[in-house]
């Protein structure tokens, strides 16, 4: 928008002035704050040309004393009545004296002297009054009182004269002013931000002029030139990452095609995945049922030769109990020993496969309770041995009371029997908190431990870290205790060092978990 002339200037001042914008809030501000501004002066002015004049009023009634009272005492004391008047007319004609009285006192004789030049007002006037006195062979008395009254209304009107052609002058050059700063500021920016604001009403994303303002080239850009080249920085950015835009959005689109391929492709694929999850849940359910009946014959099947073995074993023994002699007897030992062993075997592959398929019946168990019963047990068939026992009090859980009566029996033991060979054996069960506020259970020893690089194999079946000639077992309890924890979806753990002892910790599912996670156990 170029300005080309006068008249298109003052017509755009007065378009500005009739709009509330910026313009007009701007004139405003600058006629009020002058007119505050020349109205404060004005009444500095005032009230020291006030002060100024009452002074001088002052000075000119103290002049009197020195200036006029002697003669005035003469001609009172003369009775001069024509030079008394010549005299107190020459004093009302003094700059804002408006009356003067010569008043005697002091005469018995005849009626007192009394000449008042003017009108004596009540208000807005200065009044002194002089004594005149008289001084005769040393002897000096009052004959009179001169009143003298200085008035305040010519002061006044000659401030309030002063005051309007202060205030008239000070509000033409006011305006003035303002109408000048206000063409100023339209001439060097309002112009400018109307062009702006035109461009940013028109802008459009696909238009390539740049922003440009009609003015003269400076040597040195001002605060317009600095907005105009951020502007057009930012339009130019604002064009590339629009066209930016547009590629990544063909990009996405193409993309989305992509994608819907895949999903297509994912859906078959799912659907053929659980063509095979059904296919090899319904093998697994058989493989299971296959399991509980090879179970259910180990149970009944291997038992019955086992019982044979053992009553013909005992028949034997009674019938050539007198005539046998210590390697027939030792012979006869190792038969009952392996058919106990046997047994023994058989429960605990039961207890193992039970672990793994019987159903969960959850409910309050006291750990604390199952702990003490077993070493109770424990305690009465080897009452000879001394054992330091520490059980907390109070530890309850939410599992299935049959399971944990197992894993409290294999774990029992497993502390009593690694044990054995100690003079003062220290087992002690309790409940800790971790860091996260999972709760851990523990049952700690000072008996033989175990080297800590196999303890990957501790809890697989039919695997033993001793030898047999060392600790008897079979190697199937804690890989019964494994079993049990996972089903509780919980986790074991032990720490261990030779001979030092052992700790194993375990925890039990603590509500986030699905405690059918452990349904489908492998070790």
């Amino acid at each position: 928008m170029q300005l080309l002339g006068s008249g298109y200037q003052w017509d755009y001042l007065k378009q500005a002035l009739k709009r509330h914008g910026i313009g007009r809030r701007l004139l405003l501000s600058i006629i009020v704050f002058s007119s505050v501004v020349t109205l404060v002066a004005t009444a500095v002015q005032l009230l020291t040309d006030y002060q100024r004049d009452v002074s001088l009023i002052k000075s000119r009634l103290a002049d009197i004393d020195s200036s006029y009272m002697a003669s005035i005492s003469a001609s009172l004391w003369n009775l001069d009545v024509s030079q008394l008047k010549l005299q107190l007319e020459g004093i009302r004609h003094l700059p804002d004296v408006s009356s003067v009285a010569v008043y005697e006192v002091g005469n018995a004789v005849s009626k007192p002297l009394k000449i008042e030049l003017g009108k004596f007002e009540a208000e807005s006037a200065i009044v002194r009054e002089y004594a005149i006195t008289h001084t005769f062979a040393e002897d000096s008395r009052t004959i009179g009182i001169l009143r003298v009254e200085a008035s305040l209304t010519q002061v006044y009107a000659r401030l309030w004269d002063k005051a309007i052609v202060i205030l008239l002058s000070q509000g033409v050059k006011t305006f003035l002013v303002s109408l000048f700063i206000l063409y100023v500021f339209y001439r060097l920016v309002a112009v400018h931000l109307g062009r702006i604001a035109q461009y940013l009403s028109d802008y459009n994303i696909d238009q390539t002029s740049p922003l440009t303002l009609a003015r003269d080239r400076r040597s040195h850009p001002d605060e317009l030139d600095l907005v105009v080249t951020s502007f057009n920085a930012l339009t130019a950015k604002l064009e590339d990452a629009y066209e930016h835009m547009r590629q990544v959005n063909q990009a996405l689109a193409d993309d989305i095609v992509a994608r819907r391929r895949a999903e297509e492709e994912v859906k078959h694929l799912n659907a053929v995945l659980e063509e095979r999850v059904k296919q090899r849940t319904a093998e697994l359910e058989a493989a299971n049922g296959e399991l509980a009946s090879f179970c259910y014959s180990v149970s009944h099947d291997l038992r019955a030769p086992l019982r044979r073995i053992e009553g013909f074993r005992r028949i034997l023994a009674e019938q050539i109990e007198e005539r046998c002699n210590e390697q027939q007897r030792h012979y006869l030992g190792r038969m009952e020993s392996g058919a106990q062993e046997m047994s023994e075997m058989i429960d605990s592959f039961l207890q193992l496969s039970r672990a793994t398929q019987s159903e969960l019946h959850i409910s309050q168990v006291d750990l604390s309770a199952l702990v003490r019963h077993y070493f109770a047990q424990l305690s009465a068939l080897e009452p000879e041995r001394r054992v330091e026992l520490t059980i907390e009090d109070g530890v309850v859980v939410e599992a299935d009371h049959r399971f944990l009566a197992v894993l409290v029996d294999n774990l029992v033991h497993n502390a009593w029997k690694y044990t054995a060979r100690e003079a003062c054996a220290r087992i002690a069960f309790g409940c800790q908190s971790a860091d996260n506020g999972e709760r851990q259970f523990f049952l700690r020893d000072n008996g033989a431990g175990f080297d800590m690089k196999y303890a990957g194999r501790l809890f697989s079946p039919f695997t033993r870290l001793h030898k047999a000639s060392e600790f008897e077992g079979i190697g199937i309890g804690l890989a019964t205790v494994q079993r049990i924890v996972a089903r509780h979806g919980g986790r074991i753990w032990a720490e261990a060092e030779p001979g030092k002892g052992a700790s194993f910790y375990f925890t039990f599912w603590d509500g986030k978990t699905d405690r059918d996670q452990g349904n489908d156990i492998t070790g």
